[in-house]
């Protein structure tokens, strides 16, 4: 072996120098000592040594530089041709050294792929060989760092996960769905983080602010932040994007809890504000600055006028604050109300609840549990049981869901969640460990997210909805809105 590998580096070296010493002896005119053939010797074919093979363990081998050597007998080696007719072969030099930069090219090409491919990396051999693919380098050690994060977040490493996707992203941020769920999974424990990258997504991605906005609005709400919501649902309804109405209701809900009616104000006076908003927002200003009677008068006018599914139900959910639930049934039951059964089955309960009249209630919510289980209908009892809790409804509910579970997958767990979110408002524990029960069959796993929120209802202490809604994510926002009306009420508006 030893042998060999000198013979290697000594044709390496010998493809230059002899070839070269060769060239300049032609270059002056031969004249001189021939440099490869022994001087001694008298320069004819076939009696003159070779000067370079001296050393070689197989001297043969230097006939791959020089065709010119040939072996006389089975010992000496000699040059087969005359002084005068030596020359170089830089031809077989060019030759070996392609073949020696294609085989280290190749076995470059096939340990650097070998190794991606053991690492992990997704990438095809074109993509490593064509020099214009390279770029899409990083895109494939984004792809990687992904796969990282989902497992770490099958496997609960929520910080591994977190660290995983925001080398994705850095790695590719053009790739907004990978920056908007590492803003999502921020929102929860690190919101400074979590904030700024919601911007800068709002603003580099603006064919995606149909998805972006509702997720921010979604974090925002759930850390309580309502100047904040304010700006950005104030923002979105006003440039006119899909969803106005969810957005007004955003602008509404956070201007009720904050008590403060200027950014309503600010709206009327924009110009771009959709025609249809306007008297909805005209009539919520008015009620901060309206005496009780004239507030439910206000309230129970504009809601007989409306034809506008969203502005009825709100009118509706306002006279319910005001204490007048026996104006909004009465107002369920007119015929020319333009509400759709879910909603108008929504405010029932809560006027039922708030009246006091158990009985009716109960009735209509075992009508509603005699239908196979929908997940539709576990949102809507979840939701109005999280505004008004009542502990044989919340049994009810439960066993219905024990009996007759939602079909398994993440489909249904803001329907799960919700049902988690009635408990939470019971503060029942046996009926929480229930809700978490359900909620890991059918995620068929551990949801060590809903664990951890679950530990918040243990102690007796009065809690705010931000210090759990960010780990009960995703809930659907009737819930939310409803966690928020029960544990952290808005302020009354002025006598």
């Amino acid at each position: 072996m030893a042998g060999w590998l000198n013979d290697t580096f000594r044709l390496g070296w010998g493809a230059f120098y002899w070839n070269t010493r060769k060239s300049w002896f032609i270059a002056r005119g031969r004249r001189g000592r021939c440099p490869c053939q022994v001087g001694s010797d008298s320069g004819r074919g076939g009696e003159t040594g070779c000067e370079a093979v001296p050393g070689y363990r197989s001297p043969g081998r230097f006939r791959a530089l020089c065709p010119l050597l040939a072996q006389l007998g089975n010992v000496d080696w000699v040059c087969s041709v005359d002084t005068a007719a030596v020359r170089p072969f830089w031809g077989r030099v060019a030759f070996g050294l392609g073949f020696a930069a294609l085989t280290l090219t190749l076995a470059t090409f096939l340990g650097t792929y070998a190794l991606l491919r053991g690492i992990g990396y997704d990438v095809s051999p074109a993509q490593l060989a064509w020099p214009p693919a390279w770029r899409e380098f990083r895109q494939i050690q984004s792809a990687f760092y992904l796969k990282q994060a989902r497992q770490a977040r099958t496997a609960g490493q929520l910080e591994a996960a977190l660290l995983a996707l925001a080398n994705a992203y850095e790695l590719n941020p053009s790739d907004y769905k990978t920056g908007l769920l590492l803003a999502q999974l921020w929102q929860a424990g690190q919101p400074l983080l979590s904030d700024p990258l919601f911007a800068r997504l709002y603003r580099d991605h603006p064919a995606h602010r149909a998805e972006i906005g509702p997720a921010w609005y979604r974090a925002l709400l759930a850390r309580g932040d309502f100047p904040a919501i304010q700006h950005l649902a104030g923002e979105s309804l006003l440039a006119g994007g899909p969803a106005p109405a969810a957005w007004l209701e955003a602008v509404l809900f956070a201007s009720r809890q904050t008590g403060a009616p200027a950014p309503l104000a600010q709206l009327l006076r924009a110009p771009t504000l959709p025609a249809p908003f306007a008297p909805l927002l005209q009539v919520e200003l008015a009620l901060h600055t309206s005496s009780g009677a004239q507030r439910i008068r206000l309230l129970s006018e504009a809601a007989a006028d409306t034809t506008d599914p969203f502005a009825c139900y709100h009118l509706l959910r306002r006279l319910l604050e005001e204490g007048r639930a026996d104006l909004v049934l009465a107002a369920l039951d007119d015929p020319a109300c333009p509400l759709r059964n879910r909603e108008n089955t929504r405010l029932r309960l809560d006027a039922l609840a708030l009246l006091d009249r158990s009985a009716e209630r109960a009735d209509l919510v075992r009508q509603l549990l005699t239908q196979p289980t929908q997940p539709a209908v576990c949102e809507l009892l979840s939701s109005h049981l999280a505004a008004h809790p009542d502990r044989e409804l919340v049994l009810a509910l439960a066993a219905k869901l024990e009996t007759e579970p939602l079909p398994p997958g993440e489909a249904v767990h803001p329907q799960l969640l919700s049902f988690f979110g009635a408990c939470a408002a019971l503060g029942d524990a046996d009926l929480l460990d229930t809700a978490v029960h359900l909620v890991n069959v059918s995620a068929d796993h551990d949801y060590r997210t809903l664990t951890a929120a679950r530990q918040l209802f243990t102690p007796k202490a009065p809690l705010r909805p931000e210090s759990f809604l960010p780990v009960l994510q995703p809930l659907p926002l009737d819930t939310v809105y409803a966690l928020y009306g029960h544990f952290a009420p808005p302020p009354p508006f002025p006598p």
